[in-house]
This record gives C-alpha cells, structure tokens and sequence, in this order.
C-alpha cells in the first residue's frame, strides 16, 4: 500500500560540533551485526527504509549480500547479490527486503565530499548521480565486491575510532567514488564516451537545478548565476544531455509533483503552489500535456498500480 500523508518524510544527518558536516555510517535494518565483541559497534539505519521517503544528503548503498527491491523514483531495480546504489538529495526511495542484507550505508552531504577531496570531480559529474541518466546502480563481480569490501571495513574501523582525523574518512570516500567513477567509464562502449562526456558547465547546471528548480523556473535565471548567455547555456545543454534546458527544468518539476501526488496527500491545487507554480490550472494542463492523465488521475493510477 502507498504511504500517504500531508508530505514526504525528509531525513537529514544528525546535527554533530564538527565544522564540517559529519558522514555517518549504518548497517541495513535487516542484517546480521557483525564485530559483536568490539566496543563499538557499527549501529543499524534509525530511519524507516521501507516506507517512501527523501534526504536531505547523498547516500551510497553497499550490497553484499540480500534480495529484494530498491525503489527509486518510479523505478524499480531488481537487487540480487553484490551492488552499489547511489542516492542523490531529494529522491524518493524505499528499500523492500525478501532476504536479510549484508553492507552497509554511507550518507554524507556534498560539503563533506568536496571539502576533503577539493581536487576530484563535483558529485553532479559523476554519472551515477545524476537522476536523468538513470544509472544508479553499479553490479559488482566477485573481485569488485571484495575491492569495496576493503576498502568500506576500514572506512567502518576508522569511523568507529573517535581519534581518527576525518581528513582520512573524506579521503576513504573520494577514492571510493573515484573508483566507481573509473568502473562506469571503463563500461561505456567507445562510440558512447563522448555522448556521456558531460563539461562542467552542464554539471554546474544540473546542480543549480537539483537545488533551485522549485523557485527558478527559467533559463535566463540559470544562465545568469553562471556568468553565460541563455542561448549558450542551451547550446551546451541540448548538446551534451539531450534535451533543452527549459525542458530539463519541466522535467524536474514534474517529478516532484509526481512524487507528492503519490506520496502525499496535498490537492493538485497545493503541490502547484508547493512547486511556484501559482496557476494551478496551467500546472494541470501541462501535467496532463506531459503525462496524459490529469494529477489526480495519476495520482489514482499509480497508487492502484502499487497496492
């Protein structure tokens, strides 16, 4: 049955003294502690990974072992053995387990990521975070599992030491997804590397969106904070991702209304003002122009679909 309420459950990192926000660790709510005689143990997530909900933080999901389901913004992805699932903010996701799992959870912010590993590409270029390709998982062989294995034992053995200087812990996370960004690229087929070869003003772009497209809902907007002309903007983006950047924008819109129709409660009246979009008959004549059914028709839809 879909979860339903007045708004979708947002999970933030717990507040810590440190200056810089703090990465937390967890295991999944359904496996087996391991290191039982140690101190300290790695805890199990507090939050309810079975129910639909958001962060407000990027997250890394290590599979080792388990079976199940990982919904991810209307998508559903198969889990079965070893993998890594990348979450950015703001997603929609749920986990549902039909086997116990093995791995751990990694949530850090993008503060954390670049203020340790400076030098590295931002988290907006790196494919498996960017919600519009749909690449959020990687499967790991053999070799690739045990590799990040290692490497997330001892993130996990230094994280629980509360000497260690968290310099090392950002560090441990950069070359985590160095690793996988290496792994994704090697994967590309030759004749496709220049088509996902996205420059850093279309990844400037998709970050400025990811954080402000429920306020900036025009290119010159965008085009602005990046020093850039508008046409220039939508040149590099039409080029490099495929679609125009007033589309990118709708697109983004869109599936957040998607998510508070199905996951809320709130009338197709309020998810347009919760969007800034102060027509709420516009919103729905374009909804239904996209999707071809009316907000509260697929709001009906879906939720029939997923009982």
């Amino acid at each position: 049955m879909v979860f339903v309420s007045n708004a979708i459950p947002v999970h933030s990192l717990p507040k810590t003294p440190s200056q810089v926000p703090a990465l937390k660790i967890f295991r999944f709510k359904n496996s087996v502690e391991i290191g039982k005689d140690e101190p300290v143990s790695l805890p199990i997530t507090p939050l309810p990974t079975d129910t639909p909900h958001r962060h407000t933080y990027y997250e890394i999901l290590f599979i080792e072992e388990g079976q199940g389901f990982h919904e991810i913004d209307f998508h559903s992805y198969n889990i079965q053995g070893s993998g890594l699932h990348f979450l950015t903010p703001g997603q929609v996701h749920l986990l549902t387990f039909s086997t116990s799992f093995q791995g751990y959870i990694v949530a850090f912010s993008e503060d954390f990521y670049t203020f340790y590993n400076p030098v590295n590409p931002p988290l907006s270029q790196l494919s498996f975070f960017q919600p519009a390709r749909r690449q959020p998982i990687i499967s790991l062989s053999e070799s690739n599992k045990h590799y990040f294995h290692n490497i997330l034992e001892n993130m996990v053995t230094d994280h629980l030491n509360a000497g260690t200087d968290q310099t090392l812990i950002g560090r441990y996370l950069g070359l985590l997804l160095q690793k996988c960004a290496f792994m994704t690229q090697h994967d590309v087929q030759p004749t496709e590397s220049a088509a996902l070869s996205v420059p850093e003003l279309a990844g400037r772009f998709q970050e400025l969106v990811e954080k402000n497209f429920r306020q900036m809902h025009e290119v010159q907007q965008y085009a602005s904070q990046l020093s850039v002309t508008p046409d220039y903007l939508s040149k590099i983006i039409k080029k490099y991702l495929g679609i125009s950047c007033q589309e990118y924008i709708l697109e983004k819109l869109l599936l957040e209304a998607k998510r508070l129709l199905v996951f809320t409660n709130l009338s197709s009246k309020e998810i347009a003002y919760h969007i800034h979009m102060d027509d709420p008959s516009y919103f729905s004549r374009i909804f239904k122009k996209k999707t071809g059914l009316t907000p509260n028709e697929y709001r009906e839809h879906v939720r029939k679909s997923t009982i």
